[in-house]
């Protein structure tokens, strides 16, 4: 396998490939340029514990950030964790997951969201399983910032959706955490993107990830398409 030279902490798009379980390149800096701009990444190359992240998973996430700013001046941003039943099956757990975010957008068609309906979210996942331990999802998502401006809580708001949408589709036997970090993004202000990205790129880390190079999914992302090609930075 091929090894990245580490003598630079903060170089940038330093990539290896990989086609072990799957075809897949890692992203070894601390800094990431993606179409000219630049991102931190959660990865500290001098490290021993820290992980390289997955290219194809960090890019469809900022793709997905910058549609959302396409549509919206501001984005109201945050993370989330999902626990899954012992011994669930991944393709099955996974399948959960999609329809968590499907049953969620559905509820934002309601006219509840500053009296009009959510048209556009951005989301993503991934999975990730490590020795001796169950598999868990890391999610993260972002909605237009004059619709919601609070991430609520267990029973409250976007989380206390989320909680019970997770909970009927385990039928209670799996919980929803919601970790600090709440993000305001605003279009022209790239600062702010950097945050996020550095927030989610955790999710994008290699360490757990648990592809079988047999379509097995690892993450997945929502699909909003540009509205115009405006410049967001």
């Amino acid at each position: 396998m091929q090894q990245p030279v580490l003598s630079l902490p903060q170089s940038i798009n330093l990539l290896t490939s990989h086609r072990d379980n799957g075809h897949y390149t890692l992203i070894h800096s601390t800094t990431y340029i993606h179409n000219g701009l630049a991102y931190k990444l959660n990865h500290d190359p001098l490290s021993k514990r820290s992980s390289p992240i997955r290219k194809e998973i960090i890019d469809r996430f900022i793709e997905q950030l910058h549609a959302m700013l396409s549509h919206y001046d501001e984005l109201f941003a945050f993370r989330f964790d999902l626990s899954v039943p012992e011994g669930m099956s991944v393709a099955e757990s996974n399948k959960l997951v999609s329809k968590l975010f499907t049953k969620l957008r559905g509820e934002f068609t309601a006219k509840s969201w500053n009296g009009q309906r959510i048209v556009n979210c951005g989301y993503g996942w991934g999975g990730e399983i490590e020795t001796a331990k169950q598999l868990h999802y890391h999610c993260w998502i972002a909605l237009p910032y004059f619709q919601v401006r609070t991430a609520g809580f267990a029973d409250t708001g976007i989380v206390g959706r989320i909680n019970r949408i997770w909970s009927e589709l385990t039928n209670g036997a799996s919980r929803v955490h919601v970790p600090e970090g709440r993000y305001r993004i605003k279009r022209g202000d790239h600062g702010s993107l950097v945050d996020m990205v550095e927030r989610i790129s955790y999710i994008a880390k290699n360490r757990g990830k648990y592809s079988t190079g047999k379509g097995q999914q690892t993450f997945s992302a929502s699909r909003v398409k540009f509205k115009t090609a405006i410049t967001l930075h």
